[in-house]
């Protein structure tokens, strides 16, 4: 099977979720990812918004807020080729933005952040994806853009997703970058070379 042949059938799969499973999964995911320890012990966090289906990532932010936490989200122009990153707190007004996503409305420059090697071993990384298999390997949404960051940060990176988002095998290839663990509804899943 393609990738994207898998990111057809589970884009349908994880649409198909009834709202009050999803409401539950969310609840699920968000206090088993939360309490990772790199997610506790990190500066910073690097947390997408939800869009579409995606499981909501609104309480990991307010979380992070709360324990006193630095939150950043990605920011992506129009026609551009890699994600910026910008710091967001409770005040943020938000808009809609590349691929309807919701980013921060007229940031200003100094919470934004170029150079990904910002997000150290300090930094924990909340990835959004279509699928992942057992050993961590995820597939995206074909553009590239969290595979370009993942390659050059140092950070923890936390996956979350659905466990109907689990399949055996992503294709991966040279270009894909594994993350160090995945959060379920159900249980975790961890890169065979890290602990979670």
């Amino acid at each position: 099977m393609s990738k994207a042949d898998i990111r057809q059938q589970i884009l349908t799969q994880r649409a198909a979720i009834e709202p009050p499973a999803r409401l539950l999964w969310d609840q699920l995911i968000f206090e088993r990812a939360h309490k990772h320890r790199a997610f506790q012990l990190a500066h910073r966090v690097h947390v997408y918004r939800t869009v579409r289906d995606e499981v909501e990532t609104m309480p990991l932010i307010e979380y992070a807020w709360g324990i006193g936490k630095d939150v950043y989200v990605p920011v992506v122009a129009p026609g551009a080729t890699r994600m910026r990153h910008c710091r967001v707190t409770w005040r943020t007004t938000w808009r809609e933005g590349s691929f309807g996503i919701l980013e921060p409305e007229n940031p200003d420059e100094r919470d934004i952040v170029d150079e990904p090697s910002f997000f150290d071993e300090s930094s924990a990384i909340i990835v959004p994806m279509v699928a992942f298999d057992r050993s961590c390997n995820r597939i995206g949404y074909g553009k590239g853009f969290y595979d370009a960051f993942l390659r050059t940060v140092r950070a923890t990176t936390i996956g979350v997703a659905y466990e109907l988002q689990r399949v055996m095998n992503t294709a991966a290839n040279e270009h894909d970058v594994p993350l160090h663990c995945v959060a379920t509804q159900e249980r975790w899943y961890v890169a065979p070379t890290t602990t979670p």
